[in-house]
């Protein structure tokens, strides 16, 4: 009886210890979602109608939509990967802690572009930002795949491969799709095959992964 009793009171730590995470988790992804948005203010020369709004402050808002939609891919893709997890573990724990420092700092490299424009260290440093990210987010899943052994087992490794390369280069590959468009009109340039190139690598991701899904399908 002793035994039994420890084992449920470990697996309630273990389940207390995987809601306060992903509780804690949502959090920051809703607090640096509406961060964003506060970080958005009229043009100084605003005039009060709608086209002058939007001819003076669409690269702010092409910025902001932009990063809302990667912080939403960012925690869709967090919580793909935590229904597949089982249990608290200390790695996953820290990991997931780096991640959220790098979506937290999302606000402030987007008031970089807000600023400057997708200009070359403003890309830089805003492209970073989003691969660090997406690296870590990959090698969370990763650690708790091959070193905590806290996923399914019966999930095929097909579908293992997919949602790591996803988490990991997804956003990256959408975003800097999205800074050269924004660049190339922001510059009165209309070329497109530059950013076809990452959107289309990113397509080609998203293809893998919905094959995967529903050939494995449990």
């Amino acid at each position: 009886m002793t035994i039994n009793a420890e084992v449920r009171h470990e697996a309630k730590e273990q389940n207390d210890g995987m809601e306060r995470l992903l509780f804690f988790s949502d959090g920051v992804f809703a607090i640096a979602i509406t961060l964003l948005a506060i970080e958005l203010h009229p043009p100084h020369d605003w005039n009060g109608t709608f086209s002058n709004l939007w001819s003076s402050g669409w690269r702010e808002f092409a910025a902001y939509g932009l990063s809302f939609a990667l912080i939403g891919m960012f925690w869709n893709s967090h919580r793909r990967i935590f229904i597949q997890i089982r249990s608290f573990s200390l790695g996953v724990f820290a990991l997931n802690i780096v991640l959220l420092g790098a979506i937290a700092l999302m606000p402030f490299v987007t008031n970089l572009i807000y600023r400057d424009g997708p200009a070359h260290d403003a890309f830089l440093i805003y492209l970073g930002t989003v691969v660090f990210a997406g690296f870590i987010q990959a090698l969370m899943f990763a650690w708790a795949i091959f070193v905590a052994r806290t996923v399914d087992p019966s999930i095929h490794r097909a579908r293992w491969a997919t949602s790591v390369l996803s988490a990991a280069v997804l956003p990256a590959m959408i975003s800097a799709s999205s800074l050269t468009l924004y660049g190339a009109l922001a510059r009165g340039m209309y070329s497109m095959w530059l950013p076809l190139v990452p959107l289309g690598a990113a397509f080609l991701i998203i293809l893998l992964r919905a094959v995967a899904e529903r050939r494995y399908a449990q």
